[in-house]
């Protein structure tokens, strides 16, 4: 019986970990994304304002 609690509180512990690796993946992913469509935009942008 302990042994299976010990078992349950791991597990628990790796959906954690795997739920935050997700989130943080996910998150660099939206960055990039993010870097990657607005700078041609502000570069753009820049070069039509001088």
């Amino acid at each position: 019986m302990t042994a299976q609690t010990i078992q349950k509180a791991n597990h628990r512990i790796f959906d954690r970990a795997q739920r935050t690796q997700d989130y943080l993946l996910v998150s660099s992913f939206g960055l990039w994304a993010l870097l990657l469509g607005a700078s041609p935009v502000l570069a753009f942008r820049m070069l039509m304002a001088s």
